[in-house]
C-alpha cells in the first residue's frame, strides 16, 4: 500500500532528522569560512563515515547527556539503516555566538513498510554554539535510543509485526505492520485496549491524542483490512525516560474483530531487538 510505505518512511526519517521540505528562505546568508563551518563539516563527515562516536563527542553537553553514550546515539541511525550518502552546506544564518547551518543531504534508509532500502533528499538544520569556550554542535529532535526488530505473531488470521521501537523522554513509539492473512475482513482498533509491558513490571498505556504527529489517525479511527491487505503505522505509549537496563518487551494489540466472528480478539507480540 502506498499509504503504508509513506507512513513508515515519514515516521522513520523524521525521528532521526529535523527536515525542511523547502530550500532555505532567501534571507539566509552564505556559508562563512570559519571555525563554526569547520566543525559542521567535521560532524557531517563523521556521520558519513558512520563514526558516530566522533559525531557524539562534538555535540553540546545537553545532547550528550540526553543520549547517554555513543552507542545510544548510534542506535537511532542504525534502527532506520541510515546511511548519509552525500551532504552539502547550502546556507547559514546567525553570528559568531551561534549559527544555524542548512545542509542538503541525500540519505539512504530502510522503509519499514516494505523492508526495502530507499533514498531521500532533505535539508537538515544543524546548529553551532559556544559552550565552555569551545564550539559544539546542536542536532536535536531524535529519540534517545532506538532499535529495529522483526517480531511477528499471527492470531486469527491477523499478522502483527513490530518493525522499530523508539524511546523519547515522554513516550515510546513503535512502528507496526498489520497484515490480514485470513479470508474475511478484519478491523483493527488498537486505540482501545493496546498496552506495552516490560519484564521489569513496567506498564505503558497507549497515547490516544488527537495530535496526528504522535497518534496515527487511521489506526485511531480503526482500519478495516481486506484479505491480503496490510497497513504500516505507529503506536505511541506514555512513558518516562528509562535507564539503560536491558528489558524484554511485550506488545498487546487489542481489539481486532474478524467479520463473522462472535467476539473480538487481541494479539500479543514479544518484541526482540534485531542482533547487531
Amino acid at each position: 500500500m502506498k499509504r503504508a510505505a509513506r507512513v513508515a518512511r515519514v515516521a522513520g526519517i523524521l525521528s532521526a532528522f529535523v527536515l525542511l521540505a523547502a530550500a532555505p528562505a532567501a534571507h539566509v546568508g552564505p556559508v562563512p569560512h570559519n571555525a563554526q563551518t569547520a566543525l559542521i563539516e567535521k560532524y557531517v563527515a563523521a556521520q558519513r563515515a558512520a563514526r558516530y562516536d566522533i559525531a557524539y563527542g562534538l555535540l553540546v553537553d545537553s545532547e550528550r547527556k540526553y543520549f547517554g553514550d555513543p552507542q545510544s546515539y548510534r542506535s537511532v541511525y542504525d534502527a532506520d539503516g541510515i546511511a548519509l550518502e552525500s551532504a552539502r552546506l547550502i546556507g547559514a544564518d546567525g553570528n559568531d555566538n551561534g549559527r544555524v547551518y542548512f545542509v542538503r543531504e541525500r540519505i539512504a534508509f530502510v522503509d519499514h513498510a516494505t523492508d526495502a532500502r530507499r533514498e531521500l533528499e532533505a535539508t537538515v538544520l544543524l546548529g553551532v554554539v559556544r559552550e565552555h569556550g569551545v564550539l559544539h554542535v546542536k542536532d536535536p529532535g531524535k529519540p534517545y535510543r532506538a532499535f529495529a526488530t522483526a517480531s511477528t505473531v499471527d492470531a486469527s488470521g491477523l499478522r502483527v509485526t513490530v518493525k522499530k521501537v523508539e524511546f523519547f523522554p515522554d513516550r515510546i513509539d513503535m512502528i507496526v505492520t498489520f497484515a490480514n492473512v485470513g479470508d474475511n475482513f478484519v478491523t483493527v482498533l488498537p486505540y482501545d485496549k493496546s498496552v506495552l509491558r516490560d519484564d521489569q513490571g513496567g506498564v505503558y498505556r497507549i497515547l490516544a491524542l488527537k495530535d496526528w504527529s504522535i497518534t496515527d489517525k487511521r489506526l485511531f479511527e480503526g482500519i478495516p483490512l481486506a484479505p491480503n491487505a496490510q497497513y504500516t503505522g505507529w503506536l505511541a505509549f506514555s512513558a518516562t525516560r528509562l535507564d539503560g537496563q536491558k528489558r524484554a518487551w511485550s506488545l498487546t494489540v487489542a481489539p481486532a474483530l474478524r467479520d463473522g466472528a462472535e467476539a473480538p480478539f487481541d494479539v500479543t507480540i514479544p518484541v526482540v531487538p534485531q542482533p547487531n
